[in-house]
C-alpha cells in the first residue's frame, strides 16, 4: 500500500474522530474521502493488518497508537506548511490548503524541524488550527465555539473550523479574521443568532455560522 494512501486515511480518521479514540464508521470515512464504501472497507482492513488502525465491523475504525502518532505528524506538517505559505510566501489563507495537502507528505524530519524553527515554532496555523509540537503535543486552551458565548462579553476570534473558500471569503468580507476582538451584544432566543460589534462595525451571525468559529473570552 502506498504511504500516501496510508497517511491520507490516518489523517481523515484523526479529523473525523476529533483527535481521540472514537470509532469512525465506513460511511463517514467514505463520505470524507470521496471513495466508495467497498474501497474504504478493503483499505481499513489492510491498515488494521499493518497495525495502523483497529477495525471492528460492527463499530467502525479507530486509530491505533502507531496510527495516531503518524496522523499527528501529518497534521503537524500540513499546518506548518500552511503557515509557511502565508507567512513567508504571501499566500492568502484561502489558497493554502490544497498546496499543503501536497507538501504534507514530505517526511524529512530535518526539513520539518528547520521549517518550524524558521517560523518561530508557531502554536497555530493561519486558520487558528493548533499545531502539535515535535513530540505530538497540542497547546491546551480554554477556547469555545462562538455559538456558546455569553451576552455582554468580549471575545477574540481564534479559529475557523470551515476552511472552504466560501466561508473564508465571508469572514474576510465581514472583517472577522483571526485575532479580531468582538463584543457580544445579544443572543437571540428564537433563532440563536448572535448580534455583535467590533471596533469597525456591527453585525449578526447565524447559529450555523457561529458553530464554525472558535473564540476566547477576554472580558
Amino acid at each position: 500500500m502506498e504511504i500516501k494512501t496510508i497517511e491520507n486515511y490516518l489523517k481523515a480518521l484523526f479529523h473525523l474522530s476529533n483527535g481521540n479514540k472514537t470509532s469512525v464508521t465506513n460511511k463517514e470515512l467514505s463520505s470524507y474521502l470521496h471513495f466508495i464504501p467497498a474501497t474504504v472497507t478493503e483499505t481499513v482492513k489492510k491498515l488494521s493488518e499493518l497495525d495502523y488502525v483497529i477495525y471492528e465491523k460492527s463499530y467502525g475504525t479507530r486509530l491505533s497508537p502507531q496510527g495516531l502518532k503518524m496522523a499527528i505528524d501529518m497534521v503537524r506538517r500540513h499546518r506548518l506548511w500552511e503557515t509557511f505559505l502565508v507567512q513567508e510566501l504571501g499566500f492568502e489563507w484561502d489558497e493554502v490548503h490544497d498546496i499543503a495537502e501536497e507538501l504534507e507528505h514530505i517526511q524529512n524530519k530535518k526539513l520539518i524541524a528547520r521549517l518550524s524553527e524558521k517560523l518561530g515554532h508557531p502554536h497555530y496555523d493561519p486558520h487558528g488550527d493548533p499545531i502539535p509540537n515535535e513530540k505530538g503535543k497540542f497547546l491546551k486552551t480554554n477556547f469555545i465555539l462562538l455559538a456558546n458565548v455569553r451576552d455582554k462579553k468580549q471575545y477574540v476570534i481564534r479559529q475557523t473550523l470551515d476552511h472552504s473558500k466560501e466561508f473564508l471569503n465571508y469572514l474576510k468580507e465581514k472583517n472577522l479574521l483571526i485575532g479580531r476582538k468582538i463584543s457580544i451584544l445579544k443572543r437571540e432566543m428564537l433563532d440563536h443568532s448572535i448580534s455583535y460589534k467590533t471596533d469597525k462595525e456591527q453585525g449578526i451571525i447565524t447559529e450555523t455560522l457561529s458553530k464554525k468559529i472558535v473564540v476566547e473570552e477576554i472580558g
